[in-house]
């Protein structure tokens, strides 16, 4: 059973890696277009940009723990995905107006954006990059609440595993 739980929280971590890589490109061209155009940046792209660079350091070290680190070092990958989890879901908060893409604040401003730039432009892409932002912030909270979870289990499984080998140590000698 451990060994399915290690390998399912690894697939789950390397989601969790190319979603967090796809969200850090998706928001950087976001917080292009506001600086573009001129505007500040707002909140619901500026959060989940810090939290998807913060992911892919978080998940390198997480992958390496589901297979080679000690309990300690698990429970510290636990405690980190616990920290990721809180950030997206502030994330997916602060995106809550973004839900129903046709009243998108973001979508909004990046297909019709004020001042002298001409017609709306990219209206398509800008809508299909909301609903990706969207999307992939709900993912990312759901994947990290599961892998705090299937962590600590980990964790437990690595330290029963230790404590019966130390008893089988003791029992030999």
């Amino acid at each position: 059973m451990a060994k399915g739980m290690k390998a399912c929280t690894w697939i789950m971590r390397l989601f969790q890696l190319f979603f967090a890589i796809i969200l850090v490109g998706v928001l950087s061209y976001m917080i292009h277009q506001f600086h573009r155009y001129g505007l500040p940046v707002p909140r619901e792209l500026i959060v989940p940009e810090v939290f998807s660079v913060l992911a892919i350091v978080v998940t390198g070290f997480s992958i390496l723990s589901v297979f080679f680190l000690s309990y300690t070092l698990q429970l510290v990958a636990a405690l980190f995905d616990l920290t990721m989890f809180a950030g997206y879901l502030a994330s997916a908060i602060l995106l809550r107006h973004n839900y129903r893409i046709w009243i998108s604040p973001l979508r909004t401003i990046l297909s019709y954006p004020p001042g002298p730039l001409g017609p709306p432009h990219h209206i398509a892409r800008n809508t299909g990059l909301v609903r990706l932002l969207v999307g992939l912030t709900v993912i990312q909270t759901v994947l990290f609440l599961n892998t705090t979870i299937l962590s600590l289990f980990i964790a437990k499984d690595t330290e029963k595993k230790k404590e019966l080998e130390e008893k089988r140590g003791h029992a030999t000698a």
